[in-house]
């Protein structure tokens, strides 16, 4: 079996360090040391604990989606707008969409600001039109 990606943290070093070499007697492991990206998300260590950003992949997605002219607006979306599955042209390429929009899910993990959009738009993933 073979296990990639797990993060192990914890407010005290001596144990942590002890479990650490536990699973080493038990399993084949590597230890990279401190973490600065863990799965697409940088972290950095603050007085508080861990600081999660995604900036760099948020980037990414704006690039990806052709956006990076396009300003940036912190005023949140109307609620009273209504998307629905009539509404507008069929997008030309459903597959880029569902890769954008599945990209924003991730970034949601960081961004509970746009959790709202994000869950908006991916109702229409089955047949996105030019509005969605």
């Amino acid at each position: 079996m073979y296990v990639d990606d797990i993060l192990l943290t914890g407010t005290n070093p001596t144990l942590l360090q002890c479990l650490i070499i536990l699973l080493s007697l038990k399993f084949k492991l590597r230890d990279l040391g401190s973490i600065q990206f863990f799965l697409g998300i940088e972290v950095k260590s603050i007085s508080m604990g861990l600081l999660l950003s995604q900036h760099k992949y948020t980037f990414d997605i704006i690039q990806r989606a052709g956006m990076t002219s396009c300003k940036p607006v912190a005023t949140p979306p109307s609620t009273s707008s209504k998307l629905s599955i009539a509404s507008g042209t069929p997008y030309s390429d459903p597959t880029r969409y569902r890769q954008i929009v599945g990209a924003l899910q991730y970034l949601t993990f960081t961004r509970r600001d746009i959790c709202y959009v994000v869950n908006k738009v991916c109702q229409f993933m089955h047949a996105p039109t030019k509005d969605h």
